[in-house]
């Protein structure tokens, strides 16, 4: 079972235990969404063509959401600039966006739930592709203001203990002085 809804000014293809982004919504992690505005909604698994069309929206049906969390999205960089008229502006802006767990698909009659142990798989694997905030954990900036990465280091500092690496030159013979 699947649903079209509407939720700020945007349409969102939804079905249950997917994670989605949306623009900000109220709420704190955990707290439960519940979203009216459902555009179109199809239960296709039975192998009928069991498909409800609003005009706008559909009656009694409803989709339920689980705040995950709470975030922004990737700056952006608008650049404004005329030419020849030493006119130059820069602005930056990041989105406040809500994630959010599909728990519930219901058409009044028939609804389409996540199991808790599925929501457990999907939450678990939501938090481990997360990226990292800040500084790659692979790497670290020296005070040379250099960037090495760690492995790269361990493996200098552990050639230099074994005395691999570069061999040791011969001692340079004094040079003959011109008579």
């Amino acid at each position: 079972m699947y649903a079209v809804i509407e939720t700020g000014g945007k349409q969102v293809r939804v079905t249950t235990g997917d994670i989605i982004q949306v623009e900000k919504l109220a709420g704190d992690v955990g707290a439960k969404v519940t979203f009216d505005k459902v555009l179109f909604l199809s239960n296709p698994a039975e192998g009928s063509s069991d498909v409800s069309l609003g005009q706008p929206y559909v009656s009694n049906a409803k989709v339920e959401a689980e705040v995950v969390a709470q975030g922004r999205g990737d700056k952006v960089t608008i650049i404004k600039m005329k030419r020849r008229k030493q006119y130059r502006r820069t602005q930056g802006h990041r989105q406040e966006q809500t994630q959010l767990l599909i728990t519930v698909l219901s058409d009044g009659a028939k609804s389409a739930e996540l199991s808790a142990a599925d929501k457990k798989v999907k939450l678990a694997k939501f938090f481990t592709n997360l990226k990292p905030k800040g500084p790659s954990s692979q790497t670290k900036t020296l005070g040379s203001r250099k960037k090495m990465t760690v492995a790269k280091k361990a493996a200098s500092i552990a050639a230099k203990a074994s005395g691999a690496g570069k061999a040791k030159a011969a001692p340079k013979k004094a040079a003959a002085k011109k008579a």
